[in-house]
């Protein structure tokens, strides 16, 4: 969650929230139409700006709603929702006037409605810097976020400059907790010790180890794509001994596995700190499909060595 320390911003949100809260269409408008107000207060720089943003509005309803509107309006559609929006609602010395009896007036500041609290989330977000889910989402910071302090700004800009680091150089890589989101930890997953990292292809590759010595993970920071990479084929790693300690091991990290194709959230987090350094989006898998029968079969195989093992 953001955090909000200027009192106008607060007063911004507040006022989302009322139109958001508002069943009225037209008193609904009028406290989006506030927003942009205490964003951009002087007249002729917000009415400029609702002209220009209102090209750049990405909201699906209220697309949808601004070609209807073209249909049948050509003209300045910022200068459109000031007068017949705003103006016609709080104003009745000329007109347009918005009239309360007038099913049609309703049912067009109903289907605007969506357009003017657009721009007033877009104004929340480019005056005072607070930004919404989706905008989060698209720029996906999270995924390095707590690797960007580890590595530094200039061995980043080498890295993404795709030339190779001196042989000297050193990093000091946290001791991690592979996780994923909504499940109990996987108890060889946890406390993985670092055993090295390398640069290549534009990407830094950090290494680790289970305390057991039985799973290796490999993960690919993407510093340029702002992505953590994940690929299971060579991410995570099994090596089995012959011990029965190795087969309860394969049998954790198979359900893990599971877990995450089947829409897992991965989380990296530091178990020095027992911070979250990163995460990623569900992870949708191609062209595989889960078969749960198969799942526990093959989880039952992992039971049956585990009593084989034990009893030798």
């Amino acid at each position: 969650m953001p955090v909000v320390d200027s009192d106008v911003a607060k007063l911004a949100l507040a006022l989302l929230r009322e139109g958001r809260g508002l069943n009225h269409p037209a008193y609904s408008f009028l406290s989006f139409y506030r927003v942009i107000e205490r964003a951009i207060p002087n007249g002729k720089d917000r009415g400029a700006w609702m002209s220009e943003a209102v090209e750049r509005i990405e909201d699906r309803t209220a697309k949808e709603a601004l070609a209807k509107l073209r249909e049948s309006y050509a003209g300045d559609v910022g200068m459109h929702l000031r007068d017949s929006g705003r103006s016609a609602v709080a104003h009745a010395t000329k007109e347009p006037v918005a009239n309360p009896d007038s099913p049609l007036d309703y049912q067009r500041l109903h289907r605007e409605r969506p357009i003017i609290e657009a721009l007033a989330v877009m104004a929340i977000e480019e005056c005072f810097g607070i930004q919404t889910k989706h905008t989060i989402w698209k720029e996906h910071l999270y995924e390095l976020r707590g690797w960007k302090p580890i590595f530094g700004p200039d061995l980043i800009a080498l890295i993404n400059a795709g030339k190779t680091p001196d042989a000297a150089q050193t990093i000091d890589l946290p001791k991690i907790n592979l996780r994923l989101r909504l499940s109990e930890p996987y108890e060889p997953l946890e406390l993985l010790h670092p055993t090295g990292w390398a640069v290549h292809d534009s990407k830094a590759e950090v290494q680790y180890r289970s305390r057991d010595g039985y799973v290796r993970v490999v993960l690919l920071l993407d510093f340029a794509a702002e992505r953590l990479v994940f690929p299971l084929d060579v991410g995570l790693q099994f090596a089995d001994d012959g011990r029965v300690e190795a087969v309860r091991t394969g049998k954790i990290i198979t359900t893990f596995i599971h877990a995450y194709n089947g829409n897992g959230e991965l989380q990296v987090w530091n178990a020095e700190t027992d911070t979250l350094m990163s995460k990623c989006d569900a992870f949708i898998p191609v062209n595989v499909v889960f078969n749960p029968e198969g799942a526990k079969a093959e989880l039952d195989r992992w039971d049956a060595e585990i009593v084989r093992r034990a009893m030798l």
